[in-house]
């Protein structure tokens, strides 16, 4: 047939934050994993779209514990808990069932595809702050680099 379509549901992977380490290396290696796959499968047809979704309402953040917490960690410990409990926005979860029979229903589905205000927004502030500093930085970037014969020892 030479046509399908594939998603993927992964949190969002370029939003990391505090006590976060584990689980963001592993947002970023499926992304990763996820990217050269659909590149991969681009060539029998396949579309394959990230889907990002922000917050739904379910007990996730409810049911988080610590196991042997360190006084040190106390403050930001404390700041989480807040955010996830009074801070988060969590939406309905059928608004994100809509949005999947939109993207199933698209002739030209987007590679990546953020459910969400709160994480899109999270998703552009990241990507605005990182361009700035490539930016602030690309004069040194750009003189790291200079073309030269390769070495003897590669023979080539």
């Amino acid at each position: 047939q030479k046509a399908a379509s594939s998603l993927t549901l992964q949190q969002c992977p370029i939003i990391s934050g505090p006590m976060s380490g584990i689980y963001s290396a592993s947002k970023f290696a499926l992304e990763g994993m996820s990217e050269a796959l659909a590149k991969e499968a681009e060539h029998f047809g396949v579309k394959l779209t990230m889907v990002e979704p922000g917050g739904y309402w379910t007990d996730l953040y409810t049911s988080m514990s610590y196991s042997n917490p360190l006084d040190s960690y106390g403050t930001l410990r404390d700041e989480l808990a807040k955010q996830y409990s009074e801070d988060s926005v969590d939406s309905d979860p059928s608004l994100a069932a809509e949005a999947l029979m939109k993207l199933v229903a698209s002739n030209n589905p987007p590679l990546r595809l953020i459910l969400g205000s709160m994480v899109y927004d999270l998703a552009m502030d990241t990507l605005k702050a990182r361009m700035a500093t490539w930016e602030e930085w690309e004069a040194v970037s750009r003189a790291s680099e200079k073309a030269i014969p390769a070495p003897e020892r590669y023979g080539v």
